[in-house]
């Protein structure tokens, strides 16, 4: 049975919105799942799918992903070393700390898709470009039709219809965070809310091909001086004589070799090999500032051609701050009709990936950066005052206090609280978090371990416990550093990560304070998921619980409802909701405004596969909502509902 999860969405935490990385390092501890994003040749299954996992643990499973670039590497240089393994291309690691049972088997699920990757068996340190937390509010251009274009890319990373919204300019507000346009005509009616987009609310815009000179070419009529020339000085050549207002200047149809690649630790650059085999259909390839002009200072050209010098070489792919004003929201060009139209090729998907990074860094206008005061150590059953100091996003903030191991807040939903410190029976560490979103939806987590022992020094120091399947059994193994008085271990087994049995009694070391290696053999383990938890009994029969850690032995089950369109989003009195459900049963609909209040709700009798459900008596008068489905086992993440 999946459990219901709290109402909790995610936004993005940036360090840097410079393009660069940066050089913090992220101390990973052991157990935590690394998603190779190096493999080669690049893939579908293992360089795309990877941001529909994203999507799925952010968006349904509140879980923070770390992005390591390193800030010193060469192209398709590696961005860590890990058990003689380089990772390269922009890596993402799902930290132990947010790895639950439900985690772990969609992990297990995505890894089923292609996602290469694996659990750490020891501590890491790498180099963090920043903590995803949320893919941002996306607004894919619906004005000319053409927006198949990029809802195929979303599809080809299984990312579903609820990750973005169709729209138009003239839609945007401060609750998207980038607007996409893959093919289209841009004049001032239609594009001059592009202006205030990045230049007010410090929104960001991703377009490609043809729409990409022609937007620069665009003017106000009524007052010709602005003209939305974002990354250029006056403008562009056009793609094609005559089709850029009055921009009299083109160029040829093809790039020309050599194709350069520059800015290795930019994030928009974290793809394998090259692109431009991708860029190279449709009506604009490349882009070339005009003879009287330049790029701007502060536009990088992630990929060039031969055509020009420095600062008006031909580039393929281009982006940086509006205007070139550091405080704009940024706005990146990208050559060619259709990134995948030569079908799953490498350099078809390292042209989609350079789409997803730069959506992904989208966030930063709009981050929630979140500090802690917390004990660092605490008593059990003690009381300490807790508080979180909250900047960025949109106000007011709503807040969500939780304790892995079952401490208690007076005041759990409040800026401010007090934390009683849970029974130190389980691990001796509690994992505080505190889940702060603001007006719009975007939220972010922030975590801090506390120490939560009756005695000192610690009995015993786990260095690592694993459970790794084999052809026939399963491999529980773990490794101490010290250990004080300790007496024996026992080795628990559960189906469903809460009833745990009883399974072997291993005798421990006494007293040691050298590395000591243990392993049990499970020759009869349960199919499926399952978890194996560790304890230790000193010789006073005193006993402490360590971390249950889940492993697969062969399948996982599947999900048995979902949304899978909202339409239309957003609404102005009427919705249908398409969904899915694996069987005939009764399925309740719920509607929470942004903060957690049920407004709405309806019972529905569904039959198997696919179900419609429409809405014409919806009353709310707020803007944002969030609506979900629940079954008797089952309740859906949370789905944004938009009311114009």
């Amino acid at each position: 049975m999946k459990l219901f999860k709290p109402f909790i969405f995610f936004s993005l935490l940036m360090l840097s919105q410079s393009g660069k990385s940066s050089a913090t390092n992220e101390s990973i501890t052991t157990g935590s799942f690394i998603i190779n994003m190096g493999v080669t040749p690049q893939t579908n299954a293992n360089g795309l799918i990877p941001y529909g996992m994203l999507y799925d643990l952010i968006h349904n499973y509140n879980v923070p992903i770390v992005w390591s670039i390193n800030p010193a590497k060469v192209k398709d240089g590696a961005d860590f070393t890990y058990n003689a393994v380089n990772y390269c291309g922009g890596t993402f690691i799902v930290e132990e700390e947010y790895i639950t049972a439900a985690v772990t088997g969609r992990i297990t699920y995505w890894q089923g898709q292609g996602v290469q990757g694996v659990y750490t068996t020891s501590a890491i340190s790498v180099p963090l470009y920043m903590i995803l937390t949320n893919f941002p509010f996306v607004m894919i251009s619906n004005l000319s039709g053409s927006q198949n274009i990029l809802t195929s890319y979303y599809t080809e990373a299984g990312i579903p219809a609820t990750g973005y919204t169709m729209g138009t300019p003239s839609d945007l507000n401060s609750c998207y965070d980038i607007f996409t346009d893959a093919h289209d005509s841009p004049n001032w009616v239609k594009y001059q809310y592009l202006y205030n987009f990045l230049t007010v609310q410090k929104g960001w815009v991703w377009v490609e091909c043809l729409t990409v000179s022609e937007l620069e070419a665009v003017t106000n009529p009524a007052s010709p001086f602005t003209q939305l020339n974002f990354l250029t000085s006056n403008g562009l050549q056009c793609h094609n004589p005559g089709a850029c207002g009055t921009i009299a200047e083109s160029h040829t149809t093809n790039a020309s070799s050599p194709i350069t690649y520059h800015h290795p630790t930019d994030a928009v650059m974290q793809f394998m090999s090259t692109c431009d085999g991708a860029n190279a259909n449709g009506n604009e390839r490349w882009f070339s500032p005009l003879t009287t002009g330049q790029w701007n200072a502060n536009t990088r050209r992630g990929v060039t051609d031969n055509h020009g010098a420095v600062p008006r070489e031909g580039a393929l792919i281009a982006y940086g701050p509006a205007y070139d004003n550091a405080a704009n929201g940024w706005i990146m060009y990208e050559g060619g009709h259709q990134l995948d139209a030569a079908g799953t090729t490498a350099e078809n998907v390292s042209a989609i990936r350079a789409y997803f990074n730069f959506i992904l860094l989208a966030g930063d206008n709009f981050k929630l950066t979140v500090t802690l005061s917390v004990p660092s150590s605490s008593s059990p059953g003690n009381h300490y005052p807790v508080s979180a100091t909250v900047s960025g996003g949109s106000p007011a903030y709503s807040y969500q206090w939780l304790s892995s191991q079952g401490g208690t807040f007076a005041s759990p939903n409040s800026a401010s609280t007090t934390y009683t410190a849970p029974s130190p029976s389980v691990d001796g560490i509690d994992i505080v978090r505190c889940l702060v979103t603001d007006a719009c939806g975007r939220s972010t987590i922030q975590f801090a371990r506390v120490s939560n022992l009756a005695n000192s020094p610690l009995p015993i120091v786990l260095h690592q416990l694993s459970a790794t399947p084999e052809k026939e059994d399963v491999r529980i193994s773990w490794t101490t550093d010290s250990e004080i008085d300790n007496d024996y271990f026992t080795l628990f087994r559960s189906k469903d990560g809460s009833d745990f049995k009883v399974i072997n009694n291993i005798r421990a070391s006494g007293n040691s304070t050298s590395v000591r290696d243990y392993c049990v053999i499970d020759q009869d383990p349960i199919s499926g998921m399952s978890y194996y938890r560790l304890s230790r009994v000193d010789y006073d029969g005193k006993e402490m619980f360590f971390k249950p850690v889940p492993v697969n032995w062969e399948t996982m089950n599947i999900e048995i409802l979902g949304v899978e369109k909202i339409n239309p989003n957003p609404f102005i009195k009427e919705l249908t909701i398409d969904y899915f459900s694996k069987t005939a049963q009764k399925v309740h609909l719920e509607v929470l405004n942004t903060s957690g209040t049920k407004v709405f709700e309806r019972w529905s009798d569904a039959k198997e596969n696919n179900n419609s459900l429409k809405i014409d008596d919806f009353t709310g008068k707020e803007n944002i909502y969030f609506i979900f489905l629940s079954c008797e086992e089952w309740r859906t993440k949370g789905y944004k509902l938009i009311r114009q």
